[in-house]
């Protein structure tokens, strides 16, 4: 059977409806794929000739075969015999009951925030009710996926899908394939997309709806095109980036099945053919005589054909659907007011039934459309709009009675025929089209500020008022409060004049015999509700356009009636209703394609703050290419629509909320006020602007932070410490970190943060230290490059100390922000290259190392655990121990990128504990297994590993090694991957301060200015502030170098342990808070795996460490000997990161006087990602059961 079906009829009783059922009739639909065969093609064929005695009628719904579940098929006159016995006791046991005693009825909701709160208007919590939506969407898109995916159809209730061609056409997926997009569902949308590579194809033998495949179908990819491009950090994915394979994939599926529905428009008139054959590239006329076509559906291709004309260059497309209006307009439909029908053949219309409801109504809403898609360039399109609204308002407005209300009839006999009291729920995309046209997309408090306004503009806004007024009477007198297919209203005879006297109420009461209730009739064949979108996308329309909270808040009580009454139990979905004015409703198990497309305009009518941006279509200028010097000036010029924490379809929201909060300047103390609320709003839902490929994040993961602290400052550890104390510390460190990324990989799954951790802190311990923890790591990478290249410079002496260490800073520092300024994917690219040769080298010196110990190497014999020996394991005893905690917490620095990176892909139950494995692996054999050979080939007191007067080259305990082996290439080898290292590590400092800074300033942190984004999406000024400080890398070249490094890791090192610490911390109060809010750990995505204890013990080891770096930076070795200015400069050469963490920390309290955050106060709904558990698992443990034996050995390991 052929989905070719018409528009839903609006009355079965109408005389118009014979026309209509026989113009079906007629039609491939009607008959069947195989009209030779007497019952029609397919295995219902036979079956909808008995169910149906007058076949030829329309069916109920414009685009479903008409096949419903069982509970509406007939029953045999037996049967029910058969059943009275059973009924009988059915019902004395319910009368014993007393089930017909007077009651309400009543039905009981599964969605329990249905009546939680009574809030309206601004104060009401509307970042909620947003994710009650985004909530609901899942719950319905979910549903689909677990029951009929790839199917075009879905019957909630029964719980199958249904094919309307032979091998589907995504009918469901790409239609909800934007929504999806815009609510940044990435895991979906990846799922989406796959099916669509890999399943959809339109080589099918198959007639379709040209119409109903245009706006579904091909307007459905072009939409996720234009988002997938504009707005990447959208439900971000790899496969579409600039230069993946694919990158068009949306559009090339577009551009083929265009090709197939272009054919439609080759009739002599030029105005397309109803059907069309995709795998046939044939137009399929109606049989008809006449062969008339919908006026609607032919008019309501342009948008999709002229967009695809401008992406892909084709100007055939957009000559074809630009002669259909010709067509149109030259028949010169007097009003602008045009019949349902028109010819393909002649061009001229059918019929006089003039109706904006069912064939009629999407002509006019595409005029003004148009006119702005063009960028208001084809002035022919407002004519023709302001000519039909004139005509509207002369031919087709009239009131109500008694109460008033402004409604659009119908003109079924002609334009001089009767005013018939009818309105299609169609026709309620009227109101917000004339405040569209009226404003052109702009404010109405912006557009009145225009010249042009006149009086007709605000005689126009006037009658959308109105209008949204009546379509919202539709919903309110329903009994389930969702409108119904067609309401039919009561008028005078003759009916009212546009210009006559009126005045609705304002309120619609409650009471079932209120006055304005008998405005409104519906009958009973009308009472169906398809879960239509016209009336939320008006709603969204005057609410972004006037502002009125009214309009937000009709389309909440909607909202809610569709949960309350279209919601199928088990988490089904929901499903559109038979009849929408009874309760319980009576439901057609099915859920309708635009039910998903109708969730978004809903949830943004919804949530985004009026006026957050102009309801425009995009438009298309002719704008000449700029040259090459051109394109460079203009990459650096700053993008408004930029930030380094890209904007979420949560942030208007949030930031509308934030603007509506009471924030006095002062709080009652008399310090500025602090408004943790807002700052929550602030960061709620950012997300790392990355775009970076698996690959990148892979090596990332396993090498990137490979540095100087692994290389070159653990051979002043070692000489402080002893390879014992390096050992010990660096496990204790390692042990630390390893709870502290679990602890952050369950905070970052759950609440993901761009740029810094400051708002774990500010969020569940205080916002004073937030913004101390925030600054401070800002500072930790700051400082990281001026110390990367000073190290670098050290290592440089090793071939002649006597150059000027100023030559190799100045080649370091230029190459370093040369990288950064080549944006994310340079940045990416360089660090896959430079991680793969630290790793590679690391691995070498393991196998050389291990060689070196047994003896491989000639002359020096077997060196096994001499070193330990003579000069010993330990040095300066406990005191050495404590003070390698800093180089050990140094060298660590930035492990903690892994968990955020991992927490920002498509499914992070399965990424992050990956990510977390390769920390273990990194640790275990990068630092512990490499400083053990370290320890074992490298006697402590060896004087290379500290400068001083007599050795002016302080070599890399790595290069030590191999020297002592007598092998003489392997040292400048082994130099020149420090050397690299020292670039990768260098520029990570920059490319992560940069990014923290601008963080920083998105979220008021930070000087504003560092949040300047160009066009190429790099943070400039955060770029330049960042480099400027690599500038101390010059003091490389004063005698007291080492002096340097040593402050530059004190303040690098510690504000390390102050970060880890703090991530433990947050981590705790958050799980306290949890349990005390009643929540279980299931319900959390991902879950730190060992648990609230192990963040207890990163906690307990970083205190300690912080206590034993306070006791050997008082009390250091020796301290007997040294003078009050020694020791002073010792103190704070281990300690210098406390003093400044305590400074940003006791700066802010005192300003702002924040107080510790309690349980009972704290957020744990803004921004926290929504994860479908149950979906996940089950996909999971579907995909664990299909590897081979040796993948789930390397997947446990690794």
């Amino acid at each position: 059977m052929s989905f070719t079906v018409p528009k839903n009829p609006p009355s079965f009783s109408n005389p118009q409806r014979a026309i209509e059922d026989h113009i079906w009739g007629s039609t491939a639909v009607a008959r069947g794929p195989n009209s030779k065969n007497e019952h029609g093609g397919g295995i219902f064929g036979g079956v909808h000739d008995r169910l149906f005695e007058n076949r030829n009628a329309l069916p109920m719904y414009k685009d479903k075969p008409y096949a419903y579940p069982p509970s509406y098929r007939h029953r045999p006159l037996w049967r029910r015999k058969r059943s009275f016995g059973f009924l009988l006791l059915v019902i004395s046991l319910l009368y014993y009951f007393g089930a017909f005693r007077k009651h309400h009825d009543t039905i009981t909701s599964p969605w329990t925030w249905l009546s939680s709160s009574s809030e309206s208007g601004k104060s009401a919590d509307w970042p909620g009710r947003r994710q009650r939506v985004v909530e609901a969407f899942t719950l319905s898109y979910d549903a689909y996926s677990r029951y009929a995916w790839g199917y075009d159809e879905f019957h909630p209730i029964s719980k199958r899908g249904k094919q309307m061609a032979p091998n589907g056409m995504g009918w469901i997926i790409v239609d909800a394939l934007d929504t999806m997009i815009l609510m940044n569902l990435t895991s979906r949308v990846v799922h989406a997309r796959d099916w669509i590579s890999n399943s959809l194809t339109y080589n099918q033998d198959q007639d379709v709806n040209t119409f109903e495949t245009t706006i579904r179908m091909l307007g459905g990819l072009l939409s996720a095109h234009y988002l997938s491009n504009e707005y990447p950090h959208l439900a971000p994915i790899t496969d579409d980036d600039s230069g993946a394979p694919g990158e068009d994939l949306y559009l090339e599926k577009a551009r083929d099945l265009a090709d197939r529905l272009v054919v439609a428009f080759d009739s002599p008139s030029g105005v397309p053919y109803a059907s069309v054959n995709l795998g046939k590239y044939e137009n399929l006329p109606s049989h008809d005589v006449g062969g008339a076509s919908s006026t609607a559906e032919t008019t309501t291709l342009q948008l999709e054909f002229k967009y695809l004309a401008k992406l892909t260059g084709e100007k055939d497309f957009w000559d074809k659907a630009e002669k259909v209006m010709e067509v149109v307009d030259n028949n010169a439909p007097e009003g602008g007011l045009v019949p349902i029908y028109i010819s393909p053949s002649t061009g001229e219309f059918q019929g006089n039934n003039i109706r904006l409801g069912s064939r009629g109504d999407s002509y006019y809403e595409y005029l003004i459309k148009q006119y702005l898609q063009t960028n208001k360039q084809e002035p022919q399109y407002l004519e023709m709009w302001d000519e039909t609204l004139q005509g509207v308002r002369d031919h087709l407005v009239t009131y109500t009675e008694p109460s008033r209300f402004t409604i659009i009839g119908e003109r079924q006999s002609g334009i001089d025929g009767p005013l018939t009291p009818k309105m299609d729920h169609l026709v309620c995309f009227m109101p917000g089209t004339i405040a569209l046209a009226v404003t052109g997309g702009l404010t109405e408090a912006e557009a009145k500020k225009q010249r042009s306004w006149t009086k007709k503009n605000e005689a126009d806004m006037q009658l959308a008022r109105e209008l949204m007024q009546t379509c919202w009477g539709m919903y309110k007198y329903m009994a389930t409060g969702l409108a119904a297919e067609i309401t039919y209203f009561n008028i005078a005879d003759p009916p009212l004049p546009e210009s006559a006297p009126h005045q609705a109420p304002t309120d619609f009461e409650e009471d079932p015999d209120a006055e304005w209730r008998k405005d409104f009739d519906v009958h009973s064949q009308d009472v169906h509700n398809l879960q239509r979108p016209e009336t939320v996308e008006s709603l969204f329309y005057m609410w972004r356009i006037t502002g009125d909270i009214k309009y937000r808040e009709w389309g909440w009580e909607m909202f809610k009636s569709f949960m309350n009454y279209t919601a199928v139990p088990d988490g089904g979905g929901f499903s559109s209703l038979s009849n929408a004015n009874k309760i319980p409703p009576v439901t057609r198990d099915n859920m309708e394609s635009f039910w998903l497309m109708h969730m978004f305009p809903i949830k943004e009518d919804l949530l985004a703050p009026a006026g957050s941006y102009g309801a425009r279509e995009p438009v298309y200028d002719e704008v000449p290419p700029p040259s090459a010097f051109g394109q460079f000036i203009d990459g650096f010029r700053r993008d408004p629509a930029q930030r380094i924490t890209p904007k979420d379809p949560l942030d208007e929201i949030h930031a509308a909320e934030a603007a509506h909060l009471y924030r006095p300047l002062f709080a009652r103390n008399g310090s500025h006020y602090y408004d943790l609320r807002q700052a929550t709003l602030q960061t709620a839902q950012t997300h790392l602007a990355r775009k970076l490929k698996g690959r990148h994040l892979q090596m990332i993961a396993i090498g990137g932070s490979i540095g100087t602290g692994l290389f070159v400052a653990s051979g002043r550890a070692l000489e402080s410490g002893g390879p014992a104390s390096v050992l010990l510390a660096y496990f204790i460190v390692g042990t630390m970190l390893y709870c502290t990324v679990q602890a952050l990989g369950e905070l970052a799954v759950s609440f993901p943060v761009a740029g810094s951790f400051s708002a774990y802190s500010t969020r569940f311990l205080q916002p004073s230290w937030g913004f101390a923890m925030g600054w401070n790591y800002a500072l930790q990478w700051i400082i990281a490059l001026p110390l990367e290249i000073i190290s670098a410079s050290i290592v440089t002496t090793y071939w002649n100390h006597t150059l000027n260490k100023a030559i190799f800073v100045t080649i370091y520092l230029l190459a370093i922000i040369a990288i950064n300024l080549c944006g994310v994917k340079g940045y990416g690219e360089a660090e896959f290259i430079f991680a793969i040769i630290k790793v590679i080298a690391v691995i070498g010196f393991i196998l050389l190392g291990i060689v070196l110990n047994i003896g491989g190497a000639p002359g020096e014999g077997y060196i096994g655990g001499r070193y330990w020996t003579n000069p010993g394991a330990l040095h300066n005893g406990f005191k050495g121990l404590c003070s390698v905690f800093v180089t050990a917490a140094f060298a660590f620095a930035g492990t903690e990128l892994v968990g955020l990176a991992a927490a920002e892909t498509a499914n992070p139950r399965k990424s992050l504990p990956t990510a977390i494995k390769q920390v273990f692996w990194r640790i275990t054999l990068f630092y512990i297994v490499a400083l053990t050979l370290i320890g074992l080939l490298v006697p402590y007191n060896d004087p290379r590993l500290v400068l001083n007067d007599d050795i002016p080259t302080m070599a890399s305990p790595f290069v030590i090694a191999i020297e002592h082996a007598g092998i003489e290439v392997l040292p400048s080898v082994m130099n020149v991957v420090i050397l690299i290292s020292v670039l990768s590590v260098g520029n990570s400092s920059v490319f992560g301060s940069s990014r923290t800074l601008a963080a920083l300033a998105d979220q008021n942190q930070a000087p504003r200015i560092l949040s300047y984004v160009d066009r190429r999406g790099r943070p400039l000024i955060a770029i330049m502030v960042s480099s400027s400080v690599g500038l101390l890398a010059y003091l490389a070249d004063i005698e007291q170098e080492g002096e340097v490094l040593d402050w530059l890791v004190a303040i690098s090192g510690l504000s390390s342990i102050f970060t880890w610490a703090s991530i433990c911390l947050a981590h705790i109060r958050f799980r306290h808070a949890w349990a005390a809010r009643g929540h279980k750990l299931s319900e959390l995505a991902f879950q730190s795996q060992v648990g609230v204890l192990g963040s207890w013990l990163g906690l307990l080891i970083n205190v300690l460490i912080l206590i034993a770096q306070f006791w050997i930076g008082a009390w250091p070795v020796g301290y007997t000997e040294k003078s009050p200015t020694d020791l002073a400069k010792s103190f704070f050469l281990v300690y210098l990161a406390a003093p400044v963490v305590a400074l940003f920390y006791f700066g802010h309290y005192f300003w702002h006087r924040t107080s510790f955050v309690r349980l009972a106060d704290m957020d744990l709904d803004t921004g926290r990602r929504d994860f479908n558990l149950p979906i996940l698992i089950a996909q999971e443990k579907e995909e664990r059961n299909n590897w081979p034996a040796w993948k789930k050995v390397y997947r446990y390991l690794c």
